[in-house]
C-alpha cells in the first residue's frame, strides 16, 4: 500500500523533530561538560596568575617588602596596575602592569621603576606572539635604565627590535612607556 502525501508529510515532521531533539541534548550535555571543566579549572588557573604576577614583581623590584596599590592615573588604558614598593617602609619604586595589544593578541607586562624613573627590569606575565616567544629576552634586555619615554631605533630611539617581530617590539615598548608614564605621574607629585 503507498503512502500518501499525508502520511509522507507527517513521518518527514517526525524525523527532523527527532534530529532537532538529538542536537538540543547534544549541545545541553557539551555546554554542561564545559561548565564543569571551566568550574574544575578557574581555581587553579587563578592561582597560576597570581603565583607569576608574584614572581614577576620580585623580579622586577627586587627586595621589595611591601606593596601599596595606587589608583590607576585617568588616560592611561594600557595601565592595568600601579603598585608602589616599599622597603622597610621607605618608598623604593613602582610596579606597573601593563596590557598592550600585539600581533597575536594582548602582551601584558610588569615593570619595575626605581625613585629616579628609570626601568629596572621588565617581566612578560603573559603573552601569545609566535614570532616574540624564543627571543623576548634579546627585547627586554634594552629596557633597564630607560626612563623618559623610549621608542625603537627605527621609531628614532634606542631600543632595538627583534628582526621579524616589529609589531610585537613596539608593542612591548608601548607596555614600558605606559608604565613609566604611570611612575611618572607619582614621581611628579600626582595623587596617591
Amino acid at each position: 500500500m503507498a503512502e500518501t502525501k499525508t502520511e509522507k508529510k507527517a513521518s518527514s515532521s517526525a524525523y527532523y523533530i527527532r534530529i532537532i531533539g538529538t542536537l538540543f541534548a547534544i549541545t545541553a550535555i557539551v555546554a554542561v561538560l564545559l561548565a564543569g571543566v571551566n568550574a574544575l579549572t578557574e581555581g587553579p588557573i587563578a592561582r597560576h596568575a597570581e603565583e607569576t604576577k608574584a614572581q614577576a614583581i620580585a623580579q622586577v623590584m627586587p627586595g621589595a617588602d611591601g606593596f601599596e596599590t595606587l589608583a590607576t592615573p585617568d588616560g592611561m588604558d594600557d595601565v592595568v596596575e600601579v603598585l608602589l614598593a616599599q622597603k622597610g617602609g621607605q618608598d623604593m619604586g613602582y610596579c606597573v602592569q601593563t596590557s598592550t595589544n600585539g600581533n597575536d593578541g594582548a602582551i601584558e607586562l610588569m615593570v619595575g621603576i626605581d625613585q629616579s624613573g628609570a626601568v629596572t627590569s621588565v617581566s612578560i606575565l603573559s603573552q601569545k606572539e609566535t614570532m616574540y616567544t624564543n627571543k623576548h629576552g634579546e627585547l627586554i634586555a634594552n629596557f633597564p635604565g630607560k626612563s623618559g619615554s623610549v621608542a625603537l631605533t627605527q621609531d628614532g630611539g634606542s631600543i632595538n627590535a627583534i628582526s621579524g617581530a616589529t609589531i610585537t617590539s613596539r608593542a612591548v615598548t608601548k607596555g614600558v612607556n605606559s608604565a613609566l608614564a604611570a611612575a611618572n605621574f607619582y614621581l611628579e607629585g600626582g595623587a596617591q
